[in-house]
């Protein structure tokens, strides 16, 4: 009797080491696919700070354009004008 319940208490432990084997085996593949999407996340990460950085300069250089442009219609209107009293 003690035997049957022995050998039944072993295949019961054989079970349980498979069952844990395979969730390790299961936690390290998710470890590593968890490290690539992380790797991956950084680079996209940069890859976002890069265009945040170029989307302020672009600003940037859309204010400068927009005060030159609003410069040069002032000029156009100040020489409009001194035209017409020379005339």
């Amino acid at each position: 009797m003690n035997i049957v319940i022995l050998i039944l208490h072993y295949a019961s432990m054989q079970s349980e080491i498979e069952e844990t084997n395979l969730l390790r085996s299961s936690i390290a593949r998710f470890s590593a696919e968890n490290d690539k999407i992380k790797a991956e996340n950084n680079k996209i990460k940069a890859e976002n700070d890069k265009i945040r950085v170029e989307n302020t300069e672009l600003k940037a250089r859309i204010a400068k354009l927009e005060d030159k442009q609003i410069q040069n219609e002032l000029i156009k209107n100040l020489l409009s004008v001194s035209q017409k009293l020379l005339t």
